[in-house]
């Protein structure tokens, strides 16, 4: 573990502090929060070009045809998983 000081905006502080406070019960628990919302950002930054990734349920089957249909119509929008 690694001990660095940072210089936050007065806003994103509280925020923080706030968030801590709902999450953790306490202030004192703004590390693990952050480290957190680095793993997080750093997770989903990584994933697909920073694309938001969406699963569609459609309560039926569809047909081969139906997919590639689909495809050509949305492609670049969707990612198609088999």
């Amino acid at each position: 573990m690694v001990k660095t000081t940072i210089i936050l905006n007065d806003n994103i502080y509280k925020e923080l502090i706030d968030e801590s406070i709902e999450r953790y019960g306490t202030a004192k628990k703004l590390s693990l929060l952050i480290n957190e919302k680095l793993r997080n950002y750093n997770k989903n930054k990584n994933t697909d070009n920073d694309k938001l990734k969406l699963t569609y349920r459609l309560g039926r089957k569809l047909t081969n045809a139906e997919i590639n249909q689909a495809k050509d119509e949305y492609r670049g929008k969707t990612e198609w998983k088999p």
